[in-house]
């Protein structure tokens, strides 16, 4: 995906925890987490999307993401539509999605982009494959 990391909505990612993680104390710690300024050229920036780029909280928080965007989306909605086999491999923002019939992978990449975009996310022209 293109500028994964830094895409990622942050109001977005809030309702997404709201689903799972009630603990008021952890959802303080995560905001403070992705308020946190960045000190560059001398200036503090505070950034309204994007996980803290090398902090210790931004893979979790962008697997998080992911999870629901993309891993339940595709098993949850797509691959009972699908007529042949299909997989979903993932690491962090880089992820591969196999498929035994073209057809099926034909529709997955026309509606794919669109998904994603809901999101704030684009993929990255150079590494589509069909």
């Amino acid at each position: 995906m293109q500028n994964y990391f830094g895409s990622i909505n942050h109001q977005c990612l809030r309702e997404l925890l709201d689903q799972r993680i009630k603990d008021g104390v952890i959802r303080k710690q995560i905001n403070k987490w992705l308020k946190a300024g960045i000190f560059e050229n001398g200036e503090v920036t505070c950034p309204k999307e994007g996980t803290p780029q090398g902090g210790i909280i931004s893979p979790l928080l962008s697997n998080i993401y992911l999870h629901y965007v993309l891993d339940e989306w595709f098993t949850e909605q797509i691959q009972p539509l699908l007529q042949g086999s299909s997989s979903l491999l993932r690491f962090a923002d880089a992820f591969l999605l196999c498929f035994t019939n073209r057809a099926d992978a034909e529709r997955v990449l026309e509606v794919l982009p669109k998904r994603l975009s809901k999101y704030g996310l684009t993929l990255h022209p150079e590494n589509m494959l069909a």
